[in-house]
């Protein structure tokens, strides 16, 4: 199978990569101009050349960040949705028969309506991001209605690994503590931590199903921020806890994922625990990490 990923040079991206390569199917890579090693250097908000012989999509390219996407909307609406549309396009001229979209838990809004939150919940536009998600997804749907172009959508909990770049919570609590201490206001607020292993696995699985639509990808098990600071904290500095200082919020939100369908339609289901996940993180870091 001739498989193409968007994103490639990203965090997933890259993973995602080297998993299908490990498979011995195919990969084309895609992503912008400035990574040389990528197969196609393109702007996906630029139209994309034909790649012959293509079977699936794995469209993982986007502004990810929701605060980058409220400070940039153009640029946002333009990369998520305008280039989602290019992609979809590129991916129906080469003759694919599946496009996987990777998609966000945001837009059941947080804090969503009701948890665990399974993938009949209500979606809401509720920023810049999570609109320009549901966008993408819509496109999706729009080319499956109109063209017969068979797709999922994965809505991807909290992912985290080893080699995260900074803005997301781990590496910047990581960050934090090297840089003397860590204090913490939100520490009540609770994720669904999906280790980068279990969501390149459901990626690379849900290129191979016929389902069309949406899958949950979380573990359904809540973590606050704070348990989280704490463990990076104790790690750096296991006899003051590197100035750990978390204090809740009134703010404090929550999230969990009802994964039910992505078990019965890929049999999915996460492996990592999230203190194993942090473990392997913080030792990638070459710090000692104690039970």
């Amino acid at each position: 199978m001739k498989v193409l990923v968007t994103g490639a040079a990203g965090f997933i991206g890259s993973h995602v990569a080297k998993a299908l390569r490990a498979q011995g199917q195919e990969v084309v890579t895609l992503d912008a101009p400035h990574y040389a090693s990528m197969d196609i250097a393109r702007d996906i908000t630029q139209p994309l050349p034909v790649v012959p012989n293509l079977d699936a999509v794995i469209h993982l390219a986007a502004l990810s960040h929701p605060r980058q996407c409220d400070e940039k909307p153009s640029v946002a609406f333009d990369v998520n949705v305008n280039g989602t549309s290019n992609v979809l396009r590129m991916a129906l001229a080469s003759g694919a028969k599946k496009f996987v979209f990777s998609s966000s838990a945001h837009v059941y809004d947080i804090p969503p309506k009701y948890l665990p939150s399974d993938e009949v919940h209500p979606l809401r536009l509720n920023n810049t991001y999570t609109t320009s998600k549901i966008l993408g997804e819509q496109l999706c749907e729009l080319y499956y209605q109109n063209h017969g172009l068979s797709y999922t959508v994965l809505r991807l909990f909290n992912a985290y690994g080893p080699g995260q770049a900074l803005g997301y919570f781990i590496p910047d609590m990581i960050a934090k503590a090297k840089a003397g201490g860590i204090f913490l206001k939100g520490s009540g607020t609770t994720k669904d931590w999906v280790y980068i292993d279990d969501v390149v696995r459901a990626l690379c699985m849900a290129v191979e199903t016929p389902f069309v639509g949406a899958l949950n990808i979380g573990t359904g098990v809540e973590t606050n921020l704070g348990t989280i600071a704490a463990k990076i904290a104790k790690a750096l500095d296991p006899l003051h806890g590197a100035g750990y200082v978390g204090l809740p919020s009134e703010k404090d939100t929550r999230m969990c994922a009802d994964a039910g369908r992505a078990k019965r339609v890929l049999g999915w289901e996460p492996t990592v625990s999230v203190m194993e996940g942090l473990n392997n993180i913080l030792q990638a870091e070459g710090l000692e990490v104690k039970a």
